[in-house]
């Protein structure tokens, strides 16, 4: 492992001092099987510990995920209405004052989106009352 071999000859002929390092652990290694054990119990002990504490803190970063519910029904009287009949239902239920509505641009929703739209508002009304 010769990481300096751009240097000066006498420099490239020493072995580098990461080489030294790794020379000098390895050579002091224990042989010892019931020691070797022990360490490797206890690398497997800093390891879970380490595990346990990362999911942790990715719990932290990462909140549940909510639950979804599903769409409101879309019942057979707004299936009747047209796009116009649909517009008038919604500027009714646009009145109340704790009706909001994100997506002011109507013109760009689907007949399908306006009665999804009418059915979720009438729903929330529904289980506010």
């Amino acid at each position: 492992m010769k990481l300096n071999s751009n240097g000066p000859k006498s420099e490239s002929s020493r072995p580098h001092p990461l080489e030294v390092v790794l020379e000098h652990v390895s050579a002091e290694g224990s042989h010892d099987p019931d020691e070797v054990a022990r360490e490797n119990s206890w690398a497997h002990a800093v390891r879970q510990k380490v595990d346990t504490q990362l999911a942790a803190l990715r719990r932290q970063l990462n909140p549940a995920r909510p639950i979804r519910r599903r769409a409101a029904g879309i019942s057979d009287e707004l299936r009747a209405l047209d796009r116009d009949g649909l517009l008038a239902r919604l500027a009714i239920l646009r009145q109340a004052p704790e009706v909001r509505i994100a997506h002011l641009e109507l013109s760009g929703l689907t007949t399908d989106d306006l009665r999804q739209l009418v059915a979720e508002i009438e729903a929330t009304e529904r289980t506010q009352a």
